[in-house]
């Protein structure tokens, strides 16, 4: 029987205490027998998991190539009818990932947006998960903000298609999520903060090392270009968005006016500047009042 749903478990040196709390998760969940499907996907981690493999979680060790590498590894391993993302340090919200099963079951959209809690018990809300959102991925692209973070969404594995993860690029979710989108003819967005994400300092986001933070300034450079490429106007939102987050972090993570300077003449020249006076937020705003 194909699984209702694919959980699909990145994993790199994460505390195994995490990567327990992650999977025990998953089992609380109320799955009948086969319709949920865990697979581990261990990318080149120095000390092995002791516990995965068991108690109904499928164990796929690769070489050490980076979170879009396995990512896409899982999802060639993947069976079920949905697909979820999951980081080892992260774990869902039992009683409340429910009501992502609910739609998933109820209504077959081709993807479930949710939202995420950064504190313990901050996910305090009705299980039920409110529906704020119904309509295509192309329709909620134009008309609201993009969370892009691929543990946001549970969505239908034939709507992917040949796109995967771009290898070795950080803010791979921001190239990734939005073509998703664009696939998606149905979608659901619930009030539901159905997901943890823990913060702690050795996640990839979270470093001061200068040459990951011009990596990280440039892929964000390269996915901007890579999704005007694709020469869909629904796309006008979340990159003008990307824009300012660009332009943000540029300054937030150098503290340098000749590299904000630079980067600003590149987006000028490149013709992402100036941005288009709109209200897609606040913060969109007041930054399209200046650049």
């Amino acid at each position: 029987m194909e699984p209702l749903i694919s959980f699909i478990i990145t994993y790199h040196n994460e505390p195994e205490a995490y990567l327990q709390d992650c999977v025990e998760s998953i089992q609380a969940l109320r799955l009948l027998p086969g319709e949920a499907e865990i697979i581990v996907v261990d990318d080149g981690s120095e000390v092995l998991p002791t516990f995965v493999g068991r108690e109904g979680s499928r164990y796929v060790r690769q070489e050490q190539a980076g979170l879009s590498v396995a990512r896409n590894t899982g999802i060639k391993h993947a069976q079920g009818q949905y697909l979820q993302f999951v980081d080892a340090d992260d774990c869902l919200v039992p009683p409340v990932y429910e009501s992502v099963l609910n739609e998933l079951k109820k209504e077959s959209y081709d993807l479930v947006l949710f939202k995420m809690s950064k504190q313990p018990g901050e996910e305090e809300c009705t299980p039920a998960g409110k529906e704020v959102f119904k309509g295509s991925g192309g329709y909620y692209l134009r008309h609201r903000n993009l969370r892009a973070a691929a543990c946001g969404y549970a969505f239908k594995r034939e709507i992917l298609g040949e796109l995967r993860f771009r290898p070795g690029l950080f803010h791979e979710d921001e190239l990734f999520t939005p073509q998703l989108f664009l696939k998606a003819d149905s979608l659901v967005e619930l009030d539901a903060k159905a997901y943890f994400y823990r913060q702690h300092s050795g996640t990839i986001t979270h470093t001061d090392n200068m040459a990951r933070i011009q990596k990280r300034l440039n892929d964000i450079s390269l996915v901007l270009s890579e999704l005007r490429s694709l020469g869909e106007s629904t796309l006008e939102r979340r990159i003008r968005q990307l824009t300012v987050d660009y332009i943000q972090k540029t300054w937030t993570l150098t503290h340098s006016l000749k590299e904000l300077r630079t980067r600003k003449a590149r987006l000028r020249k490149e013709g992402f500047l100036p941005l288009p006076l709109r209200f897609y937020s606040l913060r969109y705003f007041l930054f399209s009042l200046f650049f």
